[in-house]
């Protein structure tokens, strides 16, 4: 009986003290997650360089803008397929207006067709009348045989005042054989000089055809490959081209990139310039998807530094090229923005944690750990870091809690 008497005494006690020790726990937890975020010290690599900032660009891209016409300096959009849209291979991209060049067309079309018509009717004249200027050649010719036949007739037969009318005749009808005939000779040099020359123009206008139906083809760009329509910033004013906007003969306005081969276009703060080599490597994050880790290896760095390009900031820097290890075109396209850290040293399999966690007091780096029943203030020995984490040599294990410094927390200790 004294026993059940405990038990029914036992069982209520511990209950009590299991529902206190469980609300304590829970208090402390609703307390320390207001108190802000709480993450574990991860495992990994620690990677410490110098940042790196840039663009993407298509190892190979095709840009396209007016035609390289001889006589054509000034052109206007017609039409621009829209960008970022998907195109294949032969697709009209890109056209220009071509009411000038079809107007010159249908000038020098209407006169070809003139001067054709001019030949053929020369032509006509001249066989007409060359054919009355042969026949009576025909005639004078015959008439000069039948009176020479009269001249070699004996004297004896032809009277000596027949014979000089005779050869008057023959004389004339000679005389009138050579001026035909030199006649005839005029009239078709003549002629063929005028053909020649109706000729020269017909092919003149024939050739001004040809080339304005070739640059009205021309006003058309077709894609070379099938790719991905991106516009081309002006240089000048940052602006993109749009239909009825004028452009002029090597101004580009759009691209299609090869977008399964991509690099970047990086830039270095000129006072990190001296700690960069080729073969370095390279990670970095897409400002279009930060969450993506990429990587590559610089290929090429310039010789001196240079003043930013496209921009009037004073600050120099030094250009690299970055190659890619992978490119991922669902992700990646020309132009994107990235910012990453070249990489010049490498600890591996370090304990990191964020920097936000490290607090500095008198005594040196310290974090806040998170127990069961309260949140105490840990020293830690730190070694290398980098912008986004620091190396935890002795203080903490992977399976500690640390919080989180809040943002406006963090600005107050930095100033």
């Amino acid at each position: 009986m004294a026993r059940l008497m405990r038990w029914r005494v036992l069982i209520p006690l511990v209950a009590g003290i299991v529902f206190f020790g469980a609300a304590l726990t829970f208090r402390h937890k609703l307390a320390a997650d207001r108190q802000g975020e709480w993450v574990l010290p991860a495992r990994g690599d620690l990677v410490s360089g110098v940042e790196v900032i840039g663009s993407l660009e298509a190892f190979e891209s095709d840009r396209f803008g007016p035609p390289q016409l001889t006589d054509v300096w000034d052109f206007k959009i017609a039409m621009m397929a829209p960008e970022g849209a998907e195109v294949k291979k032969g697709q009209p991209v890109l056209s220009f207006d071509t009411s000038e060049l079809r107007r010159r067309l249908d000038e020098k079309t209407a006169e070809r067709d003139e001067a054709q018509k001019l030949i053929e009717k020369k032509r006509a004249d001249l066989a007409l009348r060359t054919k009355d200027e042969r026949l009576k050649l025909a005639e004078a010719e015959a008439r000069m045989r039948k009176t020479a036949l009269k001249l070699d007739a004996p004297t004896d037969i032809v009277g000596v005042k027949e014979r000089q009318q005779v050869e008057l005749d023959y004389e004339l009808a000679k005389r009138e054989t050579a001026a035909i005939r030199s006649r005839l000779g005029s009239l078709e040099r003549a002629a063929e000089a005028e053909i020649r020359l109706l000729e020269s123009r017909q092919r003149e206008a024939a050739s001004a055809v040809e080339t304005s139906q070739a640059s009205i083809r021309a006003m058309t760009t077709l894609a070379p490959r099938d790719g991905t329509v991106i516009y081309v910033l002006n240089p000048r004013n940052g602006e993109k081209k749009k239909v009825g906007d004028t452009c002029w003969r090597m101004e580009r306005v759009m691209e299609i990139p090869d977008l399964t081969r991509m690099l970047g276009k990086g830039e270095v703060d000129e006072v990190d310039a001296g700690r960069v080599a080729v073969g370095q490597r390279v990670s970095f994050r897409l400002d279009a998807h930060p969450d993506d880790v990429f990587y590559g290896t610089i290929t090429s760095a310039g010789t001196t530094v240079q003043q930013k390009k496209n921009t009037r900031d004073p600050l120099k820097v030094l250009q690299v090229d970055v190659k890619l290890d992978k490119t991922d075109p669902a992700k990646m396209r020309p132009g994107m923005r990235f910012k990453g850290t070249i990489e010049l040293q490498r600890i591996r399999n370090a304990l990191t944690i964020p920097r936000r966690a490290v607090l500095i007091s008198e005594e040196g780096p310290v974090v806040y750990r998170r127990g069961a029943f309260s949140v105490e203030t840990v020293p830690v020995k730190l070694g290398k870091e980098n912008e986004e984490s620091v190396q935890v040599i002795e203080g903490l294990s992977p399976r500690d809690r640390i919080l989180l410094a809040k943002e406006q927390e963090e600005e107050q200790e930095k100033s």
